[in-house]
């Protein structure tokens, strides 16, 4: 009985000993539920950051779409500015052209003005020196 007796007090405070040093071990590693609680808490949100993620590229994406299109609204503005430029050009460059060839026209009329007024004053000049000359002989 002796022998029942040690061997069960034994086994006793085997048992308290084993519960104290597996007590002992879960408040050491008390930090593994958080852990696993932030890790199924992270996990779960991935999908929220992911549609986020998905909702940020889709707006960039749309930015960038709508930038293109700007691009090339200003790209076809520019072509048709320059066209308009050339059209403007080609008109100054003709009007250019008739006001020389007015200011051209209007020389050569000045010109045969003023040399037919000279030729009828030289005319008139020369007909009284006639005269004058006739009239001293």
């Amino acid at each position: 009985m002796k022998y029942k007796r040690l061997m069960l007090s034994a086994l006793i405070t085997l048992m308290l000993t084993s519960t104290g040093i597996l007590l002992n071990q879960s408040t050491a590693h008390a930090g593994w539920w958080e852990d696993y609680k932030n890790g199924i808490q992270s996990f779960t949100e991935l999908p929220q950051e992911v549609n986020q993620l998905k909702q940020n590229y889709d707006q960039a994406m749309t930015q960038l779409d709508e930038a293109k299109q700007n691009m090339q609204a200003f790209r076809d503005e520019n072509t048709r500015l320059a066209e308009q430029n050339e059209l403007l050009a080609q008109t100054v460059k003709q009007l250019q052209q008739a006001e020389a060839e007015r200011a051209a026209s209007a020389r050569f009329w000045k010109t045969l003005l003023f040399s037919a007024i000279g030729l009828v004053l030289l005319w008139f000049v020369f007909t009284r020196l006639v005269r004058f000359g006739l009239r001293r002989r």
